[in-house]
């Protein structure tokens, strides 16, 4: 149940304690020192699979139980490879495929452009490269909402599901007298929060090469359909499908980062609340978990040992994770 505000990470730097004041287990939120060293690189490997008789390229690394990743707007999981490799080291195999409109994978047709309609595409790629039960579903930004229909359309197949700075709480801001949602937010605003949320710091703006790699291509290749694909995100409102996930017994992690202007404070709080925990709250911007790769890694060992708890909240033969 929700014990109140979310455990947070310190301002970290060199040489400082980074610890988070709930509960929660600490995720280091920079690279450095012996809990927030970058795990060996292992290796990302490129393969290709048909979903609908269209081609679809994905990403595969570890080994162990499965696990999925899906990543954000106008990005590839190319840019994520770190943060997929880390989640890897955790103990699993994960799968990271190029979500539709993004990375050469096709548009889905008008009436399956939302959130229903991408997670049972979800579905329909696992079928493809053979994924039956999941360890472990991850998502960040729009695929933290892609991934949340997907557990909530397949719930019987995923043992647990990881938010992070995930697109689906429909609070834009909060005044006294007034409560303004996501629809409310002009497109200028995102506009202003994507340019400020590179350039907070000198380790926000080095990662500017890794995602110009994968957003300038995809821009080029499909314009119409990255704005399609955004205003289906700006009606986001996924907090029922959250809630009726945690009623199942599906542990979920939501994660957010202090200095993200896309996905404000009050709808990752809409989240944390709907799935009844704390939440944690890591230090960076938006894309935290590309810069520091190993503190995504931290929240995935933890949802996996929610999972295996979950799985046998007897204390039993406990799940095998590699």
């Amino acid at each position: 149940m929700e014990s109140g505000a979310p455990a947070q990470v310190g301002s970290g730097g060199a040489g400082s304690d980074d610890r988070l004041s709930g509960t929660a287990p600490f995720v280091p939120a920079v690279p450095g020192g012996a809990a927030g060293r970058v795990p060996p690189r292992r290796g990302v490997e490129w393969r290709t699979t048909a979903v609908d008789g269209r081609r679809v390229a994905y990403g595969v690394v570890g080994t162990g139980r499965p696990a999925i990743f899906l990543h954000g707007w106008g990005l590839r999981p190319n840019a994520y490879a770190r943060a997929i490799e880390a989640m890897a080291a955790a103990g699993c195999r994960v799968v990271a495929p190029c979500l539709p409109g993004f990375g050469g994978t096709q548009e889905l047709n008008p009436d399956e452009r939302t959130f229903p309609g991408y997670g049972a595409w979800v579905g329909r790629f696992c079928d493809a490269v053979g994924l039956d039960e999941l360890a472990l579903v991850a998502g960040h930004s729009m695929g933290g909402g892609v991934s949340t229909a997907f557990v909530h359309h397949r719930p019987d197949k995923v043992g647990s599901l990881l938010l992070a700075n995930a697109i689906g709480g429909p609070t834009w801001a909060l005044f006294p007298n007034e409560v303004r949602t996501m629809v409310q937010r002009p497109f200028w605003d995102w506009g202003r929060h994507f340019g400020k949320d590179l350039l907070q710091s000198p380790r926000d703006l080095r990662m500017l090469p890794t995602l110009l790699e994968d957003f300038i291509p995809n821009l080029v290749r499909n314009p119409l359909g990255m704005v399609r694909t955004g205003e289906f995100i700006r009606k986001a409102d996924l907090v029922a499908e959250v809630a009726d996930i945690a009623s199942r017994g599906i542990p979920v992690t939501v994660a957010w980062s202090d200095r993200d202007g896309l996905v404000p404070r009050s709808a990752f709080d809409d989240l944390r609340r709907a799935a009844g925990v704390e939440g944690v709250v890591v230090e960076g911007s938006h894309a935290w978990l590309i810069a520091a790769p190993a503190g995504f890694g931290e929240l995935a060992i933890s949802a996996l040992v929610d999972a295996r708890a979950a799985d046998d909240p007897s204390g039993g033969v406990a799940i095998p994770l590699g």
